[in-house]
């Protein structure tokens, strides 16, 4: 479990983020590719939405269970992953999701803060679908060619391509976070309650 500092200076370092170059805006038209890293991106946080989802379902009645004081709420984590995924594409390029528009810096992470104030399940949920479908379409819109693009992630010069997988790997983080927390809850995700 992160601390509640160390989850600020993640927050924080969200709000210092400065994209280098952006993708032109005729890019900006969601595809989806046939095959190629973008693809096999989009097909992952398709079974990472199911996943989510699922286990959204599942801890119904417990979004505002924590492991302990100060750190995040199952409720918080799922709108902390909802969050990012509506803002880590704008490190690629990509126009951030409407939340986001306009916001950079500390008014991004207050941004990111508010949204994992939402307490209304049917809200968490919803919230959580259209965060997914923008990170697909996010994907999608990023160019082959825009990839290997310059971007500055957390301050260090890298690649929309890292940014992309930044998303994704991001989402698999706090998917481990989130099945501890339904495992100790007595909840066993949906996937697994067949085997």
């Amino acid at each position: 479990m992160r601390s509640r500092s160390s989850i600020t200076r993640s927050a924080l370092a969200f709000a210092t983020i400065a994209t280098v170059t952006a993708v032109p805006a005729t890019a900006q038209q969601a595809s989806t590719p046939a095959s190629g890293l973008r693809a096999e991106l989009i097909h992952d946080i398709g079974t990472l939405e199911e996943k989510y989802l699922g286990l959204a379902e599942a801890m119904t009645g417990k979004y505002d269970w924590r492991p302990g004081e100060g750190v995040r709420s199952v409720g918080e984590v799922f709108m902390h992953v909802a969050g990012a995924n509506m803002y880590i594409p704008s490190m690629a390029g990509v126009e951030p999701a409407e939340a986001f528009r306009g916001l950079e810096g500390q008014e991004a992470f207050a941004k990111l803060g508010e949204l994992e104030q939402q307490t209304d399940e049917a809200t968490i949920k919803e919230t959580l679908r259209e965060a997914f479908a923008y990170a697909k379409d996010a994907v999608g819109s990023v160019p082959d060619d825009q990839l290997d693009g310059a971007t500055s992630v957390f301050g260090m010069q890298t690649t929309n391509r890292v940014a992309l997988l930044l998303l994704v790997t991001h989402m698999h983080e706090h998917l481990g976070q989130a099945i501890a927390y339904a495992r100790i809850n007595g909840v066993v995700p949906p996937w697994s309650a067949g085997s």
